[in-house]
């Protein structure tokens, strides 16, 4: 009989792992369709502080999320910060599988922003899969050259680290 830890090293190497994101990681990129079919790139937001938001329409406490989200959005959207960097934005992948009630969602919680992208899989995304993204609401803060700097972050905190980025 193989010893546990031996077994559990064997069962690791046959099972495909998918490399979650962590901060200091350089982000995955996305490129999925927007609502109008135009292909958004993530990698396109290089130079932009960038809130990567996956949700869905029918998923509770994503919807509660939302507000915070417009409210971040509003108060960073158009904020100054040190010369090279673009400013904020949000690119937002949602694991619909609906089409009509993906884009009624983003109208009725008035998700402004332009980066709404969806392959419409469900939790069979592509985007999901690339992110080990398991549940939802699921967000991560990246960095203008694309590397996460924080993960799941409050509100608060995206805003605190926005404040520190235009100080400098």
């Amino acid at each position: 009989m193989l010893p546990v830890s031996l077994l559990i090293v064997l069962l690791s190497a046959a099972v495909p792992s998918i490399a979650q994101p962590v901060v200091g990681k350089k982000a995955a990129d996305l490129a999925f369709p927007s609502p109008d079919g135009v292909t958004m790139k993530l990698s396109d937001l290089t130079g932009y502080y960038v809130l990567l938001d996956f949700w869905a329409s029918w998923c509770g406490p994503c919807r509660m999320k939302n507000p915070q989200l417009v409210s971040l959005y509003s108060e960073f959207e158009k904020a100054k910060f040190p010369k090279g960097i673009k400013g904020f934005t949000i690119y937002s992948y949602s694991l619909d599988r609906s089409k009509e009630a993906w884009v009624q969602a983003i109208q009725k919680d008035n998700l402004y922003w332009p980066y709404h992208t969806s392959d419409l899989k469900f939790w069979s995304g592509e985007g999901a899969a690339k992110y080990g993204v398991n549940s939802i609401p699921r967000t991560y803060l990246l960095d203008p050259q694309g590397f996460i700097i924080a993960v799941n972050p409050s509100s608060d905190l995206v805003r605190q680290l926005l404040k520190e980025a235009m100080a400098k």
